[in-house]
């Protein structure tokens, strides 16, 4: 389960800060990374031991110990280890957040269904909590595929039928479908079509008052089965191996590095002396520095003389806590559907998922009366505050950028200077424009009523209506010579299939080929898109014309 601990920073005004976080234990820093600081130090102070208890009475293998300690420190600052981890955390931290942005959550699906699949009869209600069941037990199926605590909780098919998410006809017609695909492919979409088309059947039983309520309601359930497909490719597709075994491999080989590279030496200092070294004495004491320090000594294998003998590495403690618990962020959000800390509580969400949605749903058909309104006829009410929360109170509205502006009498005069820019965009409209914002209003929902008003006449008294989108597309710039002929042609009148008639109007009906069978308080616009035929050249002279000049052209 992710830690949370942002109710202990509600304020940066105490001292210290966020460091009061340093003593969490669970999902910190020490908890992950104690058992390699532990081997990673446990193994510097053995060769530390070693090399002052047992080497410094052997100089030959004392020097060669020196030099390679010399070695391994000079070239381990040669690996990019900040530039490789800092990348690769990036990559691992962004795609834990997408990983999380792709969980689907049932709530918006059981909001829709309790609102536009009313009733509180038996059937609807088992209709509801059917297509609830259904689009949980669609994203456990998901879930069992890339979490190991959720596949240990329900291993077969049999634990999702004692749990109650499935029935047996329903768990007998998952595993033939898996028998079907042979088991190469994850079905855990199959849920979701059982929800959609027991949506499809309850519109034709009248539970679900028109076609629009259910293109949401099965919209919905697709998102949802969208979003499982994406948690399946998050488990499918990793981060490439040979990325995450080079930010290993180099954080590790840099640490076996510093294991040498970091020791305390006590090189014997040396004296030149007729063109030879001859030893002078040991290496200067920490606690007797200018007493043991020998003027004009050196050594000989490249140490710094000005590094003491501190016994313990404080800044490289510092540093591997650092480097550690870098890479360990990144193991620890790699997969995040695991077992750490701070891994996604995936019992808690399914859960959670399953109460919540069956909550939703039966509320649907549940008397919810308006009460008085509390603010009375107050126009802007405010809210009260507690003791506490006035301290806290801060009456100043938000500082905008031109807050501050002052101008004088005479820059606010008006001016007649005209902008020369306007005549040049007089002309600039396309017919891709035009297209665009016809297709708009055609493409606006308008919902029929069964008894419009009726439609008010023009100037010139003429009962006919005006066809924006035939003015749009007929309009011209004179200057960019004769426009465009529409392939489609637009009715002038369109008129509802039921309209209130007088002596000064007529009834125009529709053309066969627009005219069918329309789900009640269907959109007319979306009628007339999605019922354009196939226009032969004979029947629009335009299209006739317009493929000879391109085939005078070629």
């Amino acid at each position: 389960m992710t830690i949370s601990y942002t109710h202990l920073s509600h304020t940066a005004g105490w001292v210290g800060g966020l460091t009061r976080l340093l003593v969490i234990w669970k999902g910190s820093l020490f908890k992950q990374i104690w058992p390699d600081f532990l081997l990673f130090f446990g193994l510097y102070f053995l060769l530390s031991f070693f090399y002052r208890l047992i080497l410094v009475d052997y100089e030959d293998s004392k020097v060669v110990y020196e030099l390679f300690c010399v070695y391994c420190k000079k070239y381990s600052e040669r690996i990019p280890i900040t530039f490789l981890l800092g990348f690769y955390v990036t990559q691992v931290v962004s795609r834990w957040w997408s990983q999380f942005m792709s969980l689907p959550w049932p709530d918006t699906l059981a909001r829709y269904i309790a609102v536009y699949m009313p009733g509180t009869d038996a059937k609807s209600r088992n209709y509801r909590r059917a297509v609830c069941r259904w689009v949980n037990l669609g994203n456990v199926l998901a879930l069992r595929l890339v979490s190991y605590k959720v596949m240990v909780r329900f291993p077969t098919y049999e634990h999702l039928v004692e749990s109650g998410l499935a029935t047996n006809k329903e768990m007998i017609q998952l595993k033939q479908m898996d028998d079907l695909v042979n088991k190469r492919h994850q079905i855990s979409w199959f849920p979701f079509m059982w929800a959609q088309n027991l949506l499809r059947k309850a519109r034709k039983e009248g539970l679900i008052a028109n076609d629009w309520f259910t293109h949401v309601l099965i919209k919905e359930v697709d998102n949802m089965a969208n979003m499982n497909g994406m948690l399946i490719c998050y488990g499918w597709i990793n981060i490439p191996l040979v990325y995450t075994q080079v930010v290993t491999l180099a954080v590790y080989t840099y640490f076996v590095a510093c294991l040498f590279g970091r020791q305390y030496l006590l090189p014997t200092q040396y004296k030149v002396v007729d063109n030879a070294y001859v030893a002078a004495g040991d290496f200067p004491e920490t606690s007797r520095w200018t007493d043991t320090k020998i003027a004009g000594t050196t050594n000989i294998i490249g140490y710094d003389d000005k590094m003491a003998d501190f016994y313990i590495p404080v800044f490289t403690i510092l540093q591997y806590l650092f480097y550690m618990g870098w890479l360990k962020v990144a193991e620890t959000l790699l997969n995040p559907f695991g077992e750490d800390d701070d891994d996604f509580d995936t019992y808690y969400l399914i859960d959670r998922n399953l109460q919540v949605s069956y909550i939703m749903s039966d509320e649907a058909g549940l008397p919810i009366e308006p009460e008085n309104d509390p603010f009375g006829f107050s126009n802007a009410p405010e809210l009260k505050h507690t003791t506490l929360s006035a301290k806290f109170m801060d009456d100043e509205k938000p500082h905008m950028p031109t807050d501050g502006l002052n101008l004088t009498d005479e820059q606010t005069n008006i001016t007649a200077v005209t902008s020369r820019r306007g005549s040049k965009m007089l002309g600039t409209t396309n017919i891709g424009s035009k297209l665009n914002l016809a297709g708009n209003i055609l493409a606006t929902p308008v919902t029929e009523n069964p008894h419009p008003a009726k439609s008010p006449s023009l100037g010139n008294g003429s009962p006919k209506s005006f066809n924006m989108a035939r003015h749009l597309l007929g309009s011209r710039d004179e200057s960019r010579g004769p426009a465009l002929h529409s392939l489609v042609d637009i009715p002038d009148i369109i008129e509802e299939e039921s309209t209130v008639t007088s002596t000064h109007e007529k009834h125009v009906p529709l053309p066969a080929k627009w005219s069918g069978n329309s789900s009640p308080r269907s959109s007319r616009n979306e009628q007339i898109l999605f019922s354009v035929t196939k226009i032969s050249e004979s029947k629009n002279p335009s299209l006739k014309s317009t493929t000879q000049k391109h085939l005078l052209r070629s």
